[in-house]
């Protein structure tokens, strides 16, 4: 297995000119304990639908925050149907109610950090235990935070042990997100048909105006783009 940052930045360098499908191809082959998280946005959907054409068993994990539209929990349930996915649904170690009896109501007007913590980053850390690689639907265009993110990338287990986060679609554009959607039949939120472009929890999302960027309707007004997932671990190398 390739774990060493020297090397996985020479290897990420050269999966710059493949497919998806390429690097895809490239993860399954190297890394055996490897999962693909999804929110189910569009790039995870598109990323599903190449990954199980690879390998139609590929463990995918998904967080069930307890907030998600019914639009998306309807959409799980049509992804799962139509790809027999080996889907494994995370959740928080506290519902709502305790929540809000230990934090206040409305957590994530409050806090939102905190709120994104409890109930989307702790799960998404425990989904991704003992595994070698963990495939993500990032796109640097998405956002400036996310603009300098390899196709490879080296990080730690809370144990010490490394596991490397592949992203398939960095170099992706949103226009190439849904070309490859519209042409493979893959389904999608139907809220990105009604203004969103990003979904999320319903009580942080919102749709988003002309021009302005795909993640401005997630949290907006709170000066928060990240729920944490991908930012609760430094990058090593």
């Amino acid at each position: 297995m390739m774990f060493e940052p020297d090397a996985l930045a020479r290897k990420s360098k050269e999966l710059e000119g493949a497919t998806p499908e390429q690097i895809l191809a490239f993860a399954f082959e190297t890394y055996p304990k490897i999962a693909i998280s999804t929110a189910f946005g569009v790039e995870g959907c598109a990323l599903v639908d190449m990954a199980v054409k690879l390998r139609p068993d590929v463990p995918v994990f998904t967080v069930d925050t307890d907030y998600l539209f019914a639009e998306t929990l309807a959409l799980r349930d049509r992804l799962v149907e139509k790809y027999k996915l080996n889907l494994k649904v995370l959740r928080p170690l506290i519902t709502i109610e305790e929540q809000t009896q230990r934090h206040g109501l409305n957590l994530y007007q409050s806090n939102p950090d905190q709120c994104c913590a409890i109930r989307k980053v702790e799960p998404a850390q425990r989904a991704i235990e003992g595994l070698d690689a963990w495939i993500t639907g990032l796109r640097r265009d998405q956002s400036e935070s996310r603009a300098a993110i390899q196709i490879l990338e080296r990080y730690d287990h809370a144990d010490g042990q490394p596991y490397v986060k592949v992203n398939p679609l960095a170099n992706w554009t949103r226009k190439d997100t849904w070309r490859y959607v519209m042409a493979n039949g893959v389904p999608y939120n139907e809220l990105l048909d009604r203004g969103y472009k990003s979904v999320g929890c319903w009580p942080c999302t919102r749709p988003v105006g002309e021009g302005e960027d795909e993640r401005a309707g997630r949290w907006a007004g709170q000066g928060k783009t990240e729920c944490g997932i991908h930012t609760f671990a430094a990058r090593k190398g």
